[in-house]
């Protein structure tokens, strides 16, 4: 005869109290927070005893590799300020230039300069309507150009 082991149903199953949690989480926060700290000034140890065991030629390819690498940010900078300045770009649109070669700050310098190009002629229209002594735009008859410019500029036809 086999013997098979039958598990009870859900409701002879007496409900289990909950296991009431007692850890002091205060305490072992307390506890951690001293073990990192102890660990940190043996990492700290540690960094400096690797540091004094690297020979003077590693630690002088190391300075080397910082200079060199402050030598290339400084010529990229300089190659974008002096596009800058040859396309006369004004500070506030300085941001905007960028690339990551000659010809392609050469290219965005000239997106630059054609996106202010487009700012001063917009503010050179608006401006063509606005009477000083009022401050306002000025009442324009219905038949006249004037209207007509302004329908197709608002609506974005050339």
């Amino acid at each position: 005869m086999s013997e098979t082991a039958e598990t009870p149903s859900p409701a002879e199953v007496p409900d289990a109290a909950p296991a009431q949690d007692t850890t002091d989480w205060k305490a072992e926060a307390r506890k951690w927070e001293g073990r990192a700290k102890e660990n940190s000034g043996a990492a700290q140890k540690l960094a400096e005893i690797e540091e004094s065991k690297k020979s003077e030629t590693q630690k002088l390819q190391e300075q080397l590799a910082q200079f060199q690498e402050r030598a290339a940010t400084a010529e990229r900078d300089r190659e974008r300020l002096a596009v800058i300045a040859k396309h006369g770009i004004p500070e506030e649109y300085q941001d905007l230039v960028h690339g990551s070669d000659p010809d392609a700050l050469a290219a965005s310098a000239a997106k630059v300069q054609a996106l202010i190009a487009m700012n001063a002629q917009a503010q050179q229209s608006e401006a063509s309507y606005i009477i000083p002594s009022e401050g306002g735009s000025p009442s324009l008859a219905l038949n006249s150009d004037g209207i007509e410019s302004a329908l197709k500029k608002a609506l974005g036809i050339a």
